[in-house]
């Protein structure tokens, strides 16, 4: 949209390298492997504990000073003290078959260095909340090839909000556009609400 000169509020992307390298870093692969490896999506009361495991795994872990330092210099290009977006990317969503589209998290009105630092760990937790778990299992996808980026913009004031499909979801025409749009910043359509 930007190549095209449309007005897209200004940011930077957190890859899916940097989640990578924090997992390694964190030392805590491993562990995640032992928790999902034996997850049944139908117990639900167990799932939501192993997932509370991991993502507490995640959040307890400390930011390689390195991936901390990119992400603050971009926070500062930013003009330092904006308020932003912090969005989830996961690698696997919208594929022909599946769409983990509003299964991970993102934070709105996030202001300062360290509350975006948190926030993007928060984003990176969220690939292992019980949903997305249980959602990967059900359609054979490997948790741990799977990734997650994170995509950090300026907010804007937005009366409205929506998603412009190029091709019908529902019928797969490619003939047709679909705009799903609701009143705010799109948190129902994320949601699956509208």
């Amino acid at each position: 949209l930007a190549g095209a000169g449309f007005p897209v509020p200004t940011g930077f992307t957190v890859t899916t390298d940097a989640y990578r390298t924090f997992v390694e870093a964190a030392g805590v692969e491993s562990a995640i492997a032992d928790i999902v490896r034996h997850v049944d999506p139908e117990d639900v009361h167990r799932l939501e504990a192993d997932s509370g495991k991991i993502r507490a795994l995640l959040l307890d872990a400390a930011l390689p000073e390195a991936i901390a330092s990119e992400i603050r210099a971009g926070y500062r290009e930013l003009g330092g003290h904006a308020f932003v977006a912090v969005r989830s990317s996961g690698t696997a969503e919208d594929l022909a078959g599946t769409s983990f589209a509003g299964l991970h998290e993102s934070f709105f009105d996030v202001r300062g260095a360290e509350d975006v630092l948190a926030a993007v760990k928060r984003c990176w937790a969220s690939m292992w909340t019980a949903r997305v778990i249980a959602y990967r299992r059900r359609n054979g996808f490997d948790h741990l090839s799977a990734g997650i980026a994170v995509v950090v913009q300026v907010m804007v004031e937005a009366e409205v909000a929506g998603v412009l499909f190029t091709a019908n979801p529902l019928t797969t025409a490619t003939d047709e556009l679909l705009i799903n749009a609701s009143w705010g910043l799109g948190e129902a359509v994320v949601a699956g609400m509208t």
